[in-house]
């Protein structure tokens, strides 16, 4: 028997249609949740903050947790079958930009940027000695938090993500206009994997192809 809400289930097997590789990672599946749920109480539209945890890596839904964890093919069936049933339910909009971040950043940077906020700072001591299952508070969602949530939804608009690829590559993850997508050369995807080894790059990596041809790297 599942413990997941069909909320959840439903956003879950959005993920999985969309962005299929981030929803086989489980740290992946929690950080879209998560952005998903925070927007939606930042845009004052329904959200569900029932059963979210303080884990060393980031909040998580320990309901899904469990059943992603122990659980898995049930899950995956339950929640496609959420999806498909009313997929009216999910705002697509705020959907692709959680799906989006949690494609352009790895689970470090993931884990790192959630750490930045308030309604998890707030059980950092509790959390850090090895206390288990913190519950987080929704109403420790402070204003930095939603600030900074604001400020990755500015950087990264919707016709932003709708006109770009993401390409994953090891722990990065390369940015490129659809266009120069189509024009990319074997040579210089192979190029990609080679810069996948720079650790002075960050993560999203933007490359675009010049007038003659060359990939460059912003």
């Amino acid at each position: 028997m599942l413990n997941s809400n069909t909320r959840k289930k439903s956003l879950s097997g959005w993920l999985k249609n969309n962005y299929e590789q981030e929803f086989s990672n489980g740290l992946k599946l929690q950080k879209f949740l998560f952005f998903y749920e925070a927007l939606s109480k930042i845009d004052n539209d329904d959200y569900d903050f029932n059963y979210l945890k303080g884990y060393k890596r980031g909040p998580v839904f320990s309901n899904v947790y469990g059943d992603y964890t122990y659980r898995k093919d049930e899950f995956i069936n339950a929640a496609d079958e959420a999806y498909q049933l009313k997929p009216e339910l999910i705002n697509e909009e705020r959907a692709r930009f959680s799906g989006f971040l949690t494609r352009v950043l790895n689970e470090e940077e993931l884990s790192d940027l959630t750490h930045e906020m308030n309604i998890w700072n707030e059980k950092e001591l509790e959390i850090m000695s090895e206390v288990k299952q913190i519950p987080l508070n929704e109403d420790d969602l402070n204003e930095n938090d939603v600030s900074l949530m604001e400020t990755l939804r500015q950087t990264y608009p919707s016709n932003f993500i709708n006109s770009t690829v993401v390409i994953e590559v090891e722990d990065k993850s390369f940015v490129i206009d659809k266009d120069d997508f189509n024009k990319l050369t074997e040579e210089q995807q192979n190029l990609l994997l080679t810069l996948s080894d720079n650790d002075e790059l960050e993560n999203p990596v933007y490359v675009k192809i010049s007038e003659d041809g060359v990939l460059l790297v912003d």
